[in-house]
């Protein structure tokens, strides 16, 4: 009976969904935290109808601290609990 339940909460943990990372949210929520504007002359027409619209920095300083932005939003979904990791005292 203890083999079941095991198998039962091993397949509940397998199939339930990682959380999920929307990195255009991350992308366009970073670039109006920055100031970046929108390249008014690039515009693509993408296959599924889309547009495909650029930013333009105004410097490098903006650039990194746009590229700061998107790393700092990326961790954030990445970070583990804490539980159950070793330490290692030296």
């Amino acid at each position: 009976m203890r083999k079941i339940w095991f198998g039962l909460a091993c397949a509940a943990i397998i199939t339930t969904p990682a959380p999920a990372q929307d990195y255009r949210k991350n992308w366009h929520e970073c670039a109006s935290e920055i100031g970046l504007q929108r390249d008014i002359g690039y515009t693509r027409k993408l296959q599924s109808g889309g547009i495909a619209r650029a930013y333009r920095p105004q410097g490098t300083a903006q650039q990194m601290a746009f590229y700061d932005c998107l790393n700092r939003k990326a961790s954030l979904a990445v970070k583990p609990s804490g539980k159950g990791t070793p330490r290692v005292s030296r």
